[in-house]
């Protein structure tokens, strides 16, 4: 989506990885395997990730040779949760109670100081993987010895997420904030926009820390008015797809002016705008028919193979309420997903 978006701009993309025929791979002027890391970074003027799991030795030579925004430490943090936790804590961000455990019996030592309890793998949780919702007294089978991150389970109102973006020369925009609804800890759907509940004050905080340069996703639980840190993304992010059809500027190309230091503008919004996730179906053209029935929808086909609660494409809806808006990604998940109605 971003090479899409860039296009407009006669951006020039080459991507880096291991599958040729990947959705981006197939769209961009060139292809490179990770074995060819110094050719590709030599061979562009910015390296940006949209994942934050990459090859380390494409993300240091192009640090070195200062193509890469955002830098290291940003996606760094992200490698290990209980990295990210701890710094959000030092800088003074709200999140919830927490330990970290090096160990299994470790975790389920912490978790009984929490009447109810999330504990998370360290490293390679994405998308609800890696997570173990447990209540005092319960004994979970967790997969063996590694780092942990054991929360205090929150009974949040709501989950809400914002996109921030800020450019070389430290100034910082916002999108609308989004309403997200999670199902087995993955997005299925979201809309905005959403009150503020101090999210953009806390985004600042953190994007200023960092230092950081692009567009950042962070998601919030929001409890009594008050917005609690839940994880961030260093990259353009899923809640902020919205973007695509409902906004003056979308989160991809916020992030491509960002790093090519282009100028910037605070984007508007201009319809009321969500979109559901298209989790593990074949995207055949009887289902694009009726989704596209509805009137307001964009879909988007990202040309992957359906496997169980993989994204192989959204849909973007607008509406000129919330309250429409939510009628007609509701009727579009009857259309995906006909089985949970």
């Amino acid at each position: 989506m971003m090479i899409l978006e860039g296009r407009k701009l006669n951006i020039e993309f080459n991507v880096i990885g291991s599958d040729p025929q990947a959705p981006a791979s197939r769209i961009a002027d060139k292809f490179y395997h990770n074995k060819d890391y110094k050719e590709f970074v030599d061979n562009c003027d910015i390296i940006t990730p949209e994942f934050e799991h990459v090859d380390r030795r494409i993300l240091e030579y192009a640090e070195k040779q200062g193509k890469l925004y955002p830098n290291t430490k940003s996606l760094d943090l992200k490698l290990e949760r209980h990295r990210e936790k701890i710094y959000l804590s030092d800088i003074g961000i709200p999140v919830a109670d927490f330990y970290v455990a090096e160990d299994a019996a470790s975790a389920l030592t912490f978790s009984e100081k929490f009447e109810e309890s999330i504990i998370k793998t360290s490293k390679g949780g994405y998308d609800g993987k890696g997570q173990f919702h447990k209540k005092k007294g319960d004994n979970p089978e967790l997969p063996g010895d590694q780092f942990y991150v054991v929360e205090k389970f929150i009974p949040f109102d709501f989950e809400a997420s914002i996109i921030v973006a800020r450019t070389k020369d430290g100034r910082i925009f916002f999108n609308q904030p989004s309403y997200n609804y999670n199902q087995d800890g993955i997005l299925l759907y979201n809309y905005a926009p959403c009150d503020d509940y101090g999210m953009r004050e806390k985004a600042s905080v953190l994007v200023e820390k960092l230092d950081y340069v692009g567009v950042m996703g962070i998601e919030f639980f929001i409890k009594d008015g008050k917005s609690i840190v839940n994880e961030f993304a260093p990259r353009v992010h899923n809640s902020g797809h919205h973007t695509l059809s409902g906004s003056t500027i979308s989160q991809f190309e916020q992030h491509i002016r960002c790093v090519l230091d282009l100028p910037m503008h605070v984007p508007g919004l201009l319809a009321h705008s969500g979109i559901i996730n298209i989790l593990g179906r074949e995207i055949n053209d009887s289902l694009a028919v009726r989704i596209l029935s509805i009137p307001g929808t964009l879909l988007y086909n990202y040309g992957k193979k359906p496997l169980p609660r993989r994204k192989v494409g959204h849909v973007n809806v607008t509406a000129s309420s919330n309250e429409e808006l939510l009628r007609r990604l509701l009727e579009v998940k009857r259309i995906i997903y006909p089985e949970e109605v």
